[in-house]
């Protein structure tokens, strides 16, 4: 059984169209300033954080176009299966450097670039520690290190981001993420989604929806472990989801 049953988001996408909550969605997603934007692309490096709102709303937007629903989903189980052994760019972004969701790219995705370059370079320092906390739990528990490429990797700091007017303070951009929150709440609180309430990236969320996570994670571990099944196995897995 998976961590996420596809029943559940259909009576999620069902409630969020009947009670109004992607209209309310997008327009927190309005508020969010503008900015100019160089399109380089060398922010979408990872599986973002996202909201179980913002999940339910990006598989109603797959939904409506099978070819990329294949092809993102396709990238999606390439970026999970293979995190511990090579970066890779969000499953999401074109060979162009293109958002293929744009129009429904997560609040994170629309918040990059809004950040003082002192508080974006605290928190960056803080996601390098607990990579590397978490390798050497791996390390501890499987016997094999996570690439040092992975480990190490940083996004950093844009320097060409214009923002419209300022640069949002941390309270203003918790302010959005709490205004997702309350949305979130709605849905968990009417009983019609199964699942722990955790924080998930976008990868986790589909991959949740595939699979039990305990299943997974045990896959993950062993096509990191053995190279010699993990092509096989990756592109097994793509046959029976996709």
């Amino acid at each position: 059984m998976t961590s996420i049953k596809k029943k559940d988001i259909l009576n999620c996408i069902d409630y969020c169209k009947q009670n109004k909550l992607f209209d309310k969605l997008n327009k927190v997603y309005s508020n969010v300033p503008s900015g100019d934007c160089a399109g380089c692309g060398n922010c979408c490096m990872e599986s973002v954080g996202i909201n179980l709102i913002e999940f339910i709303n990006i598989f109603e937007y797959l939904n409506e176009n099978k070819e990329l629903r294949k092809k993102s989903l396709s990238n999606v189980i390439d970026y999970y299966f293979l995190e511990f052994t090579k970066k890779s760019a969000c499953p999401f972004k074109d060979e162009d450097n293109r958002c293929l969701i744009y129009e429904v790219r997560p609040l994170n995705c629309r918040l990059f670039g809004h950040w003082k370059k002192e508080d974006y370079n605290k928190n960056l320092s803080n996601v390098t520690q607990r990579n590397i906390e978490y390798n050497k739990i791996v390390k501890s528990k499987y016997g094999f290190d996570i690439s040092n490429e992975v480990v190490n990797y940083k996004i950093k700091y844009c320097e060409d981001f214009i923002p419209q007017n300022d640069y949002l303070s941390k309270s203003d951009r918790l302010g959005f993420a709490d205004e997702l929150m309350t949305l979130d709440s709605n849905i968990y609180s009417k009983g019609i989604i199964d699942i722990e309430f955790k924080d998930r990236g976008i990868v986790e969320y589909f991959i949740d929806y595939f699979f039990n996570e305990d299943v997974s994670y045990s896959i993950k571990i062993r096509v990191t472990k053995d190279e010699d099944v993990r092509e096989i196995a990756i592109n097994r897995l793509k046959k029976i989801l996709l």
